[in-house]
């Protein structure tokens, strides 16, 4: 009977222990699948919204080999609610440590490798390169204004954040770059004004809108810094070329990316020839909280 009671335990024991590998397996692929790079186009994603649990485990990896930014959210991205990586269950769970992350990561990497990798592409092209705050030397006040109802030109969502100074004053305060890169678009746009947009390493544009005055002579295809200074905050555009004063002096930031596609959209968009995906916007709030932080 001791016997038969033994085997019995036994076979108890293994289902069990089949059963508890089983559901871990089938939650780890979940998670995995999870890492489609169609989201990258997704209004969810594009809104970029972070958490302070997020943000500081990214200052924890800053100025460290722990993770690239980049990494770590595309890494925290299955654990989040639909794309929102401010509602994070892995973070929720118990204090983040980096070999929890390094973990997770090598699981997704096994499990769904080209998703996992496209998704990174795109939050390294918004989050690996940036180095600083894009104005110094004066208290400034931003708020999340991502998609707030703009009309000259026309109805449309604010695909920015604007950065106001502690005085209306125009030619007083410096614009630096956040990345290093490479200028790729220079001059006046009717919305816009004086802007300058740099091309960081990793793929991502910075867009620097309504200078007052340029720091230098810049031209496509110079290369620049993280901290070099673009120019000085001003209240250019709305107009003509020289137009100023139809708003209040600030700095507008936009960061754009060229969306990753699955490798089954590209096949049925016909999007695998090469050609690069049209760009699109991404909210810089949280990548400017982020960046204040850095200091």
């Amino acid at each position: 009977m001791w016997k038969d009671f033994c085997r019995r335990l036994l076979f108890v024991f293994f289902w069990a222990a089949t059963a508890v590998w089983f559901s871990g397996y089938l939650y780890q692929q979940s998670a995995a699948w999870m890492l489609d790079a169609d989201v990258t186009v997704t209004d969810e994603f594009r809104e970029m919204r972070l958490s302070n649990a997020v943000l500081s485990v990214l200052l924890q990896a800053s100025g460290s080999d722990a993770m690239p930014p980049g990494d770590i959210l595309t890494t925290l991205f299955p654990f989040s609610t639909g794309g929102d990586l401010g509602d994070n269950r892995l973070l929720h769970s118990r204090k983040i440590i980096f070999s929890d992350l390094n973990l997770w990561r090598t699981r997704f990497m096994k499990r769904n490798r080209s998703g996992y990798l496209k998704v990174r592409t795109a939050y390294a092209a918004i989050w690996n390169d940036v180095k600083c705050f894009p104005v110094t030397g004066t208290e400034i006040s931003y708020e999340n204004s991502w998609m707030f109802e703009r009309t000259y030109g026309g109805k449309r969502g604010h695909e920015g954040t604007d950065l106001m100074p502690s005085a209306n004053l125009a030619g007083v305060y410096p614009v630096i770059s956040m990345t290093d890169g490479v200028v790729e678009k220079i001059g006046w746009l009717e919305q816009g004004g004086y802007r300058i947009g740099i091309r960081s390493p990793n793929g991502g544009y910075f867009y620097y809108a309504h200078l007052d005055a340029y720091a230098q002579e810049f031209a496509v295809g110079d290369a620049v810094y993280a901290g070099e200074q673009l120019g000085l905050m001003g209240d250019s555009g709305y107009g003509e070329e020289g137009t100023v004063g139809k708003f209040a002096v600030h700095l507008h930031v936009g960061i754009y990316i060229y969306p990753q596609l699955s490798d089954r959209t590209a096949r049925e968009t016909g999007e695998d020839t090469g050609e690069q995906n049209a760009e699109v916007s991404v909210n810089p709030y949280w990548v400017l909280r982020y960046a204040e932080m850095l200091g």
